[in-house]
C-alpha cells in the first residue's frame, strides 16, 4: 500500500461501526473532522451508514455539522434521507445550515418528499427552510412531493405558502408531474390551492394533456370539469 494512503483511524472506527473502537478514540482526543480518501467527513460516513449512536458520539465532540464533501452533500441531507428525526433534530438545534445545497442545489427540503416523512419537513421548516429554494434542474420540494403523490407532505408545503405555480427549467409545474403520475386527490388540491391548469411546459404540454398521453382517466375528467367552469 502506498504511503499514506490509508485512512485515519478514526475513519476506518467509523466505517467498520466500531462503537468502542470510536469511543476510544475520541476520549484520547482524535480529531473528530477528519476524512477519508474521498473527502468524507466522518460524521457524514456515519449517517450514510446509519450508525446513529456513532453520529452522536460525533457531535458530542462538536464534529462539524456543516462539513461538504465533494459533492457538497451536508450531514443534515445525509439524516434527512436516512429519515432520522431525532438525528435532523440534534443537527438543527447544534447550527445546521438549513438551506445549504448540494452540487445540484439540492437543499434538504428538496431532498425530503423522497421519503414521506412529513414530520421532518415540518421540522426544516420550523427551522427556516425556504419552502420555494430551487435546484439546478429548476425543481423545489412541491414538485418533487407531487410526482410522488405525498399527499402529507404536500399539506406542510402548500400551508407554509409554498408556490403553486412554480415551473421547473422544463416548465413543468407540480400539477403536470402529479396529473403525469395519476394522482387525483394531489391535482384536486392543487387546484383548489389556484394552479393554473392551462400552464403548459416547453414542449406545449398541459397537466391534462399530461393526464391523456399517460392514460389517466380520472384525472383527465377532472381537468376537463374544471376546463369548462
Amino acid at each position: 500500500m502506498l504511503t499514506g494512503c490509508s485512512n485515519p483511524p478514526l475513519i476506518d472506527a467509523v466505517n467498520n461501526g466500531d462503537v468502542a473502537a470510536v469511543k476510544t478514540l475520541l476520549d484520547n482526543g482524535v480529531a473528530v473532522d477528519v476524512r477519508n480518501r474521498s473527502n468524507d467527513s466522518a460524521l457524514s460516513i456515519a449517517i450514510r451508514k446509519g450508525y446513529i449512536e456513532i453520529a452522536n458520539m460525533l457531535l458530542a465532540k462538536n464534529a462539524d455539522v456543516n462539513t461538504q464533501g465533494d459533492v457538497r452533500v451536508t450531514p443534515l441531507m445525509l439524516a434527512v434521507s436516512g429519515a432520522h428525526t431525532g438525528l435532523v433534530r440534534t443537527l438543527l438545534d447544534k447550527g445546521a445550515d438549513v438551506d445549504a445545497q448540494d452540487r445540484m442545489g439540492n437543499t434538504a427540503l428538496i431532498i425530503m418528499p423522497i421519503s414521506d416523512e412529513p414530520g421532518i419537513v415540518q421540522l426544516l421548516i420550523d427551522h427556516g427552510a425556504d419552502v420555494n429554494a430551487r435546484n439546478a434542474n429548476g425543481l423545489d420540494a412541491l414538485m418533487v412531493a407531487s410526482y410522488l403523490g405525498h399527499s402529507n407532505i404536500i399539506e406542510i408545503l402548500l400551508a407554509n405558502n409554498a408556490d403553486v405555480q412554480a415551473a421547473a427549467n422544463d416548465g413543468h409545474t407540480a400539477l403536470m408531474r402529479a396529473a403525469r403520475q395519476g394522482h387525483l386527490d394531489v391535482v384536486q388540491r392543487l387546484i383548489e390551492s389556484g394552479a393554473d391548469i392551462t400552464a403548459h411546459n416547453k414542449k406545449g404540454d398541459t397537466a391534462l394533456s399530461w393526464a391523456r398521453k399517460k392514460n389517466r382517466l380520472e384525472v383527465a375528467r377532472l381537468l376537463e370539469q374544471v376546463s369548462e367552469k
